[in-house]
């Protein structure tokens, strides 16, 4: 009966694992294709110019190539329904504030370059509320969780964004623009690798050392 007992637990923790690691490689798989897309859209930027339609397809298409891949790996998850439908409803926080972010300059009497710099940061912090946002909701109940990464990464994004106020003032042309975008994006692929590394380590200390 003890080893059934060890048994069953080492299959619990098994399925933890792979749980957690599953989800770390979402901070891979969307940090490289966001990573990408942003870096696509500022060089068609320094070539041709900023538009926004550029930028928003750019960025709809990581999207949603980013959500068939990791749907993929989501088959080797438990397939915990309750737990999933408010993973569902916690993607609707995570979207809400860059519909509000990105409708608010149409109230704003920006210029045209002021415009173009609002834009091409405004999504960095609208990613650390949607964290937080989702992190709280969904990944706060989720009991299967080694570490809550996106309230992690949404609370590192929110702090990073404040050093875009100084930096902003130094903008004075488009190559400015692009140059906070590039920085954003940087920023944005090492708090994704660090939380990755987070997760998959404190994932593997749950099964492996406990």
């Amino acid at each position: 009966m003890e080893e059934m007992r060890e048994l069953g637990s080492l299959a619990l923790k098994l399925e933890r694992y792979r749980y957690n690691i599953t989800g770390s490689l979402a901070w891979v798989i969307f940090g490289m294709l966001f990573g990408s897309a942003i870096a696509m859209f500022n060089g068609i930027t320094l070539l041709v110019g900023y538009y926004w339609s550029i930028m928003t397809t750019c960025l709809i298409s990581a999207g949603l190539i980013g959500a068939v891949i990791y749907r993929m790996f989501l088959r080797f998850t438990p397939p915990i329904e309750e737990t999933r439908k408010r993973w569902r409803k916690g993607l609707f926080l995570f979207f809400t504030p860059f519909i509000v972010i990105y409708i608010l300059p149409n109230f704003l009497n920006l210029t045209q370059l002021q415009a173009s710099l609002y834009y091409s940061l405004a999504w960095y912090p609208s990613l650390g509320i949607g964290f937080l946002l989702t992190g709280i909701f969904a990944e706060a109940k989720d009991e299967m969780l080694v570490t809550k990464s996106l309230t992690c990464a949404g609370i590192s994004i929110l702090g990073s964004s404040m050093a875009f106020v100084p930096l902003s003032k130094l903008v004075t042309n488009y190559y400015g623009v692009v140059a906070l975008g590039l920085i954003a994006t940087s920023m944005m692929l090492l708090i994704y690798l660090g939380v990755f590394l987070l997760t998959f380590f404190r994932a593997s200390k749950a099964v492996f050392e406990t």
